[in-house]
This record gives C-alpha cells, sequence and structure tokens, in this order.
C-alpha cells in the first residue's frame, strides 16, 4: 500500500522540481531597469532639444530591430524615461517624436542585453 502512493509522490517532486528549474525569459519580473533621456536635432536651432511626449517602444527578447513591441511609454516633459522590473534578457528599444510643427523623428533603434539580475542602464538616444 505504502508503494501505490510512494511512486505517485516521487512523480510529483520530479514535476515541481523541473518547473522551478525554467529559466526566466525577457520582460517583466525582475529587478533590471533601463532609463534614459530622448532628444531630437531640432531642425530650426541646430540644437539636440529634449524631446516631451516622446513613444519610447520595447521589444522583449531581442535586441535587434523589430517591428514588433511588447510596451511602449511616453517620456516625461524633459525626454527622460524609466522601464524598470525587466528579467535578464535582450531587449530591442526604439524611439519617435513630433514636434510642435508635425516634423517626425525617429531611429534606428538600440539593443541591449541584462545577463545579471539586478542592474540599470542608461540609454540615451537623439532622434533625427
Amino acid at each position: 500500500m505504502k508503494t501505490k502512493l510512494i511512486i505517485p509522490l516521487c512523480f510529483l517532486m520530479l514535476f515541481t522540481f523541473i518547473g522551478s528549474c525554467k529559466k526566466k525569459v525577457a520582460g517583466p519580473g525582475g529587478k533590471n531597469t533601463i532609463s534614459g533621456t530622448i532628444r531630437f536635432k531640432n531642425g530650426v536651432s541646430g540644437n539636440n532639444d529634449a524631446a516631451p511626449m516622446a513613444w519610447v517602444s520595447i521589444a522583449y527578447g531581442t535586441n535587434e530591430a523589430t517591428s514588433s513591441f511588447d510596451q511602449t511609454i511616453v517620456t516625461d516633459a524633459s525626454g527622460n524615461y524609466k522601464i524598470e522590473g525587466l528579467n535578464k534578457g535582450k531587449y530591442f528599444i526604439k524611439a519617435t517624436y513630433t514636434d510642435t510643427n508635425g516634423f517626425s523623428y525617429s531611429n534606428s533603434g538600440v539593443g541591449v542585453i541584462f545577463e545579471n539580475k539586478k542592474k540599470s542602464l542608461e540609454v540615451s538616444i537623439t532622434l533625427e
């Protein structure tokens, strides 16, 4: 009778152990942070001005160019952004901005990799 209970219990423990060894994938759930400032090359003044209300998009699981993004945030009035709570892994960041005159600015994107569990990366971008 005890043998009948031991075998299912062993399988249950085995599956529990295998499930707990699952590798975390890129995306939310960790302690990594990406932050920075988005600026744009102002065609009138020639300065690199802060880009308030710029769109910052991030793709999880890749550090190469993509057209599919998992999260998009908006910069503050000074062009600053912060994406917190990311797992280890690969990320691709792209920003776009439209100024008050309707001119659009963008970049080709930036790929980053978090190899540690608790790290902050500064990724500032100048759009043209």
